[in-house]
């Protein structure tokens, strides 16, 4: 008989849990970027029509205690997406630091 596979291997994306905190209380902190998903906004009539729902944990904290975030920012979006593809490119899990910057009225990663 076949060995039955376990759900985890069967499915790329996960919940992303962690203590929601607000884009403005992290801005020019480093944080590790954990993961992150990309859906459609509930605010269609604003932005970009994405939403964002980024994982993370501050470079300074040993514990690594998860928080998320959520911004309608199109360039956030895009930039994450990028930064997924050159770390599958080179084979790498999505784990990277960053610093969210406010640039003008767009927020943005450094």
């Amino acid at each position: 008989m076949d060995e039955i596979p376990e759900y985890n291997g069967l499915v790329t994306r996960r919940a992303l849990d962690g203590d929601k905190v607000q884009i403005v209380d992290i801005l020019n902190t480093p944080i590790v970027i954990c993961a992150f998903q990309i859906t459609a906004s509930k605010y269609k009539d604003r932005g970009s029509g994405k939403c964002v729902k980024v994982q993370f944990y501050f470079a300074s904290d040993e514990a690594k205690t998860y928080k998320v975030f959520f911004s309608g920012s199109g360039i956030l979006c895009d930039e994450l997406e990028e930064a997924k593809k050159s770390l599958e490119a080179k084979e790498m899990p999505l784990l990277f630091r960053a610093t969210v910057k406010k640039v003008g009225n767009y927020y943005s990663l450094t």
